[in-house]
């Protein structure tokens, strides 16, 4: 288990990164389309491929890294009123639905993404979608490998031990 641990650890720094490259690049795209759109009064071509491709690595970014750090949002409605025991059996079955989903549209986007005439790209720059629905799929991997790690470990959602957990 701790290897596979450390090359969850591993994949999500590596889409920390490119995450945040994305984030970086795509903030100088705006920078640079909004200047370009105002001192020349004229949009650049393909400027809105562009962003929409950083945008989907940066989706395919925060889907790894908050799967990597526990940052996805849970809604915790029933641990008042079972006990323990119960509350274990539930994250199991949620863990399981939960990697249920995200391994199908991992699947999804390998193999039916573009449908049957695989003509995906852009409108202006003609880029190639395949790539991000790869990088979308593998995100989606990462999630669901944590996912199953968790529920080898038996690792709870347990609001004793969450921080931001509001207390009444």
């Amino acid at each position: 288990m701790h290897i596979v641990s450390r090359l969850l650890e591993i994949a999500t720094w590596l889409f920390a990164v490119a995450g945040g490259v994305a984030v970086f690049l795509l903030a100088m795209v705006t920078i640079v389309a909004v200047a370009w759109r105002y001192i020349l009064n004229d949009p650049i071509f393909g400027i809105e491929d562009l962003s929409v491709a950083l945008l989907i690595v940066v989706a395919a970014a925060s889907v790894a890294v908050g799967a990597g750090t526990g940052s996805h949002v849970n809604a915790d409605i029933g641990s008042k009123f079972v006990g323990p025991r119960t509350r274990a059996v539930l994250d199991a079955i949620m863990r399981i639905l939960t990697v249920g989903i995200i391994g199908l549209a991992s699947y999804a986007l390998v193999a039916k993404a573009c449908g049957p005439e695989r003509a995906c790209i852009t409108n202006n720059l003609n880029i190639v979608h395949r790539p991000f629905y790869y990088l979308l799929s593998a995100s989606m991997a990462v999630y669901a490998a944590s996912e199953v790690l968790k529920l080898f470990t038996g690792e709870t959602s347990d609001p004793e031990s969450d921080p931001l957990e509001i207390v009444d």
